[in-house]
């Protein structure tokens, strides 16, 4: 099974239509919920009609996530999961219409997810395809799953998995990463201080307490906090950044009653919420704040000998001659709460280099070759199976 085996028209269908479903955080929104009419929209309406064509045995749970299998599960399957709800190119020029560009591979298809994950979804579903046409019985060796999570947490993967009965041999988050394997990737706690003051009019400073001032000494106490001395070999150091200031109430000529000062800090295998929550509490001891935690992302760390990177590689080597790239990126995803499971998990999927940098900006688009690369190694992965 090659790239050239891959049934083009039926991949520009599943493009098209996977495109074409509005998924897409608008600028001002931090996250899109699982029960967000355009994730409930695409789960039944979009994502298990597609799956359901393909002859799997699709089901929705609480949080919207769609489950497809193909018989029974044995606890021997690879899990190819999707992610529809999309942060990047959220301004691009007409979103949610496809378009091709170009010919042959190096005919580039756009529309908003077609790099993030919606082009990888498509993939997938194309590789279901051509695994049927090459008479594999996909029972016990495959399923999909499209997730519904927008929020930069864990909160959809825990209903998914806890759905998983067993729980899959290993699993890919066929999101963009230039079909390249993450090997691992740092964990994640949003840690929220809240800087707490006394609301009254500017004109009347005295009448209130101020909390803007104490938001510089805040930062000065977290900028001392010592991290650790050794970097992980394989997924970096620890940080600490603020990423997020708010205050409240806003009104006119108004001191407000609080800050907000929300802080970005990346985990390595090991480190607990708690200990995040106390080492920082501890710095700020004595001050009007509160301290608390938002979205927890755990890390992940793979080898290269685990079932799912030698199943993509086998399948890179048998479909297109060579093996695929393994990278370990900046950023946090996913494939930490399986990891946590005992599930080996990494993210593989089409997408252009562009996409990387383009924030809210930039045309999402995706080679045609890449997809067709992904469908095929994909299904080389589940082929080679033992």
């Amino acid at each position: 099974m090659t790239p050239a085996d891959v049934d083009r028209d039926r991949l520009w269908r599943l493009f098209e239509r996977f495109v074409a479903a509005d998924t897409g955080a608008r600028v001002g929104e931090n996250r899109i919920a699982p029960d967000d009419p355009r994730v409930v929209a695409f789960a039944h309406d979009v994502a298990a009609p597609a799956l359901v064509e393909l002859g799997g045995d699709v089901r929705i749970d609480e949080l919207n996530n769609v489950i497809c299998t193909f018989g029974p599960s044995g606890g021997g399957e690879l899990l190819f999961v999707a992610y529809p709800a999309l942060h990047h190119g959220n301004e691009m020029a007409d979103p949610l219409r496809a378009r091709r560009a170009g010919a042959g591979d190096v005919e580039r298809w756009s529309g908003l997810g077609a790099g993030q994950s919606k082009g990888a979804l498509a993939s997938v579903c194309a590789a279901v395809d051509l695994l049927r046409r090459e008479g594999f019985d996909l029972a016990g060796r495959m399923a999909i799953a499209v997730s519904s999570e927008g929020g930069s947490s864990h909160t959809s993967a825990k209903a998914l998995f806890r759905g998983l009965d067993p729980l899959p041999l290993g699993a890919v988050l066929v999101v963009g990463t230039e079909n390249r394997i993450s090997l691992g990737n740092r964990g994640r706690v949003d840690v929220v201080v809240e800087i707490h003051g006394r609301s009254t009019h500017s004109s009347s400073p005295w009448l209130g307490e101020n909390p803007i001032p104490l938001v510089a000494e805040v930062q000065s106490r977290l900028a001392a906090i010592h991290l650790g001395d050794d970097p992980h070999p394989l997924l970096g150091p620890r940080a600490l950044v603020p990423y997020k200031l708010e205050c409240g109430p806003i009104a006119p000529h108004t001191i407000p009653a609080w800050c907000r000062l929300v802080l970005d800090r990346r985990t390595l295998p090991g480190d607990t919420e708690a200990d995040v929550l106390a080492q920082i509490a501890a710095a700020l001891e004595g001050l009007p704040v509160s301290v608390g935690a938002g979205p927890v992302m755990h890390p992940a760390l793979v080898s290269e000998d685990d079932i799912v990177v030698r199943a993509l590689q086998a399948g890179a080597t048998a479909a297109l001659g060579r093996r695929l790239d393994t990278f370990v990126p900046p950023y946090t995803f996913d494939a930490g709460y399986p990891c946590s499971l005992g599930v080996p998990t990494v993210m593989c999927g089409p997408s252009s280099p562009e996409i990387a940098g383009a924030g809210i900006l930039g045309e999402d688009s995706i080679s045609v070759g890449d997809l067709t690369a992904a469908a095929a190694f994909y299904a080389g992965a589940v082929a080679a199976l033992d």
